[in-house]
């Protein structure tokens, strides 16, 4: 994949510039480490990468959102515009089972995946027993190719309000418009069934936020790709994984969650909250600050070895000065 970036080659060693990369996951670290093996001959170990300029050390940095923050969001007051357009949005989906997705609509979210796969669990389903909210803000709507993929993910929209709504209902309500923290909030709190579905993601935070929305005592369910970032951590204990490239198991992921008792809602919500809990973005970045202190310590120490070790060659060097230099 990373021939397809120019100057790849030249990307890589100016990375190997710094003492400290971090990545999101140990699937991106271990990547990058076979790309610099195949493509610059370099090998590491335990994720430190000796080049001409020194060493660099790679390792797994996931960057966490505030869930205690985010929670409190619930609470905040809305605008009353904003008000309008929640309670609406609720009231339109109102006895039925709530799906949501918040992605930027690019095509890199699989959004389109995602509408084929509740198109799919449409024809199982009862009649009107469960609506997808899609929310898409626009991304680079100046781009061809990005104007290209909102049209057609309206159109596919389009065509499965047409085949199972009714003139009073829509399976799917698409908005392509951005919404605060606290309107979101509102909306993960009241949707059954998170659907966050990227054909690649370094992370995801709305899979997080998803789950920080949660009720305790009445969660949802996360449906997650499994090739997001967040799915290294949620794992299939919390999150119901799937191949957003088989959107068939949206549907069956989507049908789960819908189905799923209560207790096991509660325990997959409880294992994911943990991990949230555990490392939020806070420690995130202390960590992160933390191993770039013992980098710099690291490699002044190799500085200071380096200026010994010439001082050393060049005093064995001269007549009658051959003796062990002590330290």
């Amino acid at each position: 994949m990373i021939k397809l970036v120019s100057n790849h080659r030249e990307l890589m060693k100016s990375m190997l510039e710094y003492d400290l990369l971090g990545f999101q996951t140990n699937r991106d670290v271990n990547n990058f480490l076979a790309c610099l093996r195949s493509h610059l001959g370099l090998e590491s170990k335990d994720g430190v990468v000796i080049s001409k300029r020194g060493q660099t050390r790679c390792q797994k940095f996931p960057i966490g959102i505030d869930p205690k923050q985010f929670a409190e969001y619930l609470a905040e007051d809305l605008s009353p515009a904003e008000q309008e357009k929640v309670s609406s949005l609720l009231k339109s989906v109102e006895g039925t089972t709530l799906a949501i997705g918040v992605d930027r609509l690019d095509y890199t979210k699989g959004i389109d995946k995602k509408v084929e796969g509740f198109n799919q669990l449409l024809v199982k389903a009862e009649p009107r027993s469960i609506s997808l909210l899609q929310i898409a803000p626009p991304s680079r709507a100046d781009v061809e190719q990005y104007q290209r993929y909102r049209n057609e993910v309206e159109s596919w929209v389009n065509q499965v309000n047409a085949e199972h709504g009714t003139d009073e209902w829509s399976p799917i309500h698409y908005k392509n418009e951005s919404f605060s923290q606290s309107a979101l909030a509102r909306l993960y709190r009241a949707a059954r069934v998170g659907v966050v579905t990227p054909l690649r993601d370094g992370m995801n935070f709305v899979a997080k936020e998803y789950v920080a929305a949660q009720d305790p005592k009445d969660p949802g369910v996360l449906v997650l790709s499994k090739f997001a970032g967040a799915a290294e951590d949620f794992n299939d204990k919390g999150a119901l994984l799937v191949d957003p490239n088989r959107p068939e198991e949206i549907t069956e992921a989507i049908w789960q969650a819908v189905n799923m008792p209560r207790q096991e809602r509660i325990r997959r919500w409880r294992s994911m909250m943990e991990k949230l809990e555990a490392y939020t973005i806070h420690h995130w970045s202390a960590d992160y600050l933390r191993e770039l202190d013992k980098s710099q310590l690291r490699a002044a120490a190799v500085i200071a070895y380096d200026k010994v070790d010439r001082a050393h060659t060049e005093l064995r060097g001269r007549p009658g000065e051959g003796e062990p230099l002590r330290l």
